[in-house]
């Protein structure tokens, strides 16, 4: 019986010129995709970068609300009901002539930006009444804020040790006289609450560890914080007598109050890094931490409330060391009249030299993007408007 062979089929295929054709259209095709990617790329980093901005501008705008409107907390009131705080935030405006920013090397200086410091009163350290050497509680013995040293009296239940030991040396404390009724100008000759003047304040940083005088005195030691707006920023940093006010006075007595600091202050440091500017908190006295970077605006304005005119509609000021009749207007920091805050910031996303695109606002090539806020601090309004 004869068998019949089997039949074998040769494999099936691609030819040659299959191949070619399959590989030209992915070439095509690929390159058209990786092109769109290519194009698409940065457009997907400037979303991710301009995301991260917005949320870094609402992370400070967060923070900012958080500290302002607590601006003022710890204030002792003396006799009666103070309607409104004495100070609670200071404010040094730049008001820059010329361009402050260099646009060829992204970089801004220091005279874009406003500073704004918040004052609240340390809630751990109980406030003291001004004495004299003697430790004198007459109304009549009164302290001198233009000449080291000023004493205080330790409280009741106190050692003049244990009042000694509330502050240290680099402490800024506050000064306020115990009136609080109506509207004086000019410097104080003695304790308000028989001139019958608005409150007065000042301030004086602590230049060496309190020591004890007496068994009803304690001595600080500071530099001078003069009245007349010459001194020195390392004597008063938060700014409270920074620039000459009507609000400003040098002699405190006895019913006064002598309270410890804890301020915290917003800048935008342009020293580390001009092509960086970085906006600063600083956090009684302690390390400044860094919470938004590529800022290009921060600007500080003030509503005050006139106690002469109660019912005009309040604007905001920008200018708070000058007077109300100056152009721009301001409010000749008397800090004691402000009674809310605006706050203008604006940040940019990582300069790109080698991008065609230019913002309207400044020219850069980046983009540019802003948040405002009006915060009313609750201990600084109050019957107010």
């Amino acid at each position: 019986m004869q068998v019949k062979n089997s039949q074998h089929r040769s494999a099936a295929g691609f030819t040659l010129i299959e191949f070619l054709v399959a590989m030209a259209m992915f070439v095509v095709v690929g390159g058209a995709t990786f092109s769109m990617f290519a194009k698409n790329a940065p457009l997907f980093t400037q979303q991710q970068n301009t995301a991260a901005l917005n949320i870094a501008l609402q992370n400070v705008v967060s923070q900012l609300q958080l500290d302002l409107v607590n601006a003022g907390t710890g204030y002792y009131p003396s006799s009666g009901t103070i309607p409104s705080w004495p100070v609670g935030i200071t404010i040094a405006n730049q008001i820059p002539t010329t361009p402050c920013n260099v646009a060829a090397t992204f970089t801004y200086t220091s005279a874009c930006f406003d500073t704004l410091n918040i004052l609240t009163i340390n809630p751990g350290t109980v406030p003291y009444h001004p004495t004299n050497a003697a430790g004198n509680t007459a109304a009549t013995t009164c302290e001198s804020t233009t000449a080291s040293p000023f004493y205080i009296q330790p409280n009741t239940g106190q050692t003049a040790a244990q009042a000694a030991a509330a502050f240290t040396t680099g402490q800024q404390l506050l000064l306020i006289t115990s009136g609080a009724t109506n509207t004086g100008t000019g410097l104080p000759t003695s304790n308000s609450s028989t001139q019958g003047y608005t409150p007065w304040v000042n301030t004086f940083v602590l230049t060496a560890t309190p020591t004890v005088q007496g068994p009803n005195s304690v001595m600080l030691t500071f530099v001078p914080s003069n009245a007349d707006g010459t001194n020195s920023s390392a004597n008063d940093p938060v700014g409270i007598s920074s620039t000459a006010s009507p609000n400003l006075g040098t002699t405190f007595c006895t019913a006064d109050w002598v309270m410890l600091f804890t301020p915290t202050k917003y800048y935008v440091d342009t020293t580390t890094n001009p092509a960086n500017p970085t906006l600063k908190r600083q956090a009684t006295g302690g390390t400044a931490d860094t919470i938004a970077e590529q800022i290009i605006g921060f600007k500080v304005g003030a509503a005050t409330s006139n106690a002469q005119d109660t019912t005009s509609t309040p604007t905001y000021s920008f200018a708070a060391s000058n007077t109300p009749g100056a152009t721009p207007a301001g409010y000749t920091n008397n800090f004691t009249l402000v009674r809310a805050v605006r706050v203008t910031l604006m940040g940019r996303t990582t300069p790109n030299p080698a991008s065609t695109f230019q913002n309207a606002f400044d020219g850069g090539q980046y983009q540019v993007l802003g948040a405002d806020v009006v915060i009313n601090p609750r201990n600084m309004s109050m019957n107010s408007y």
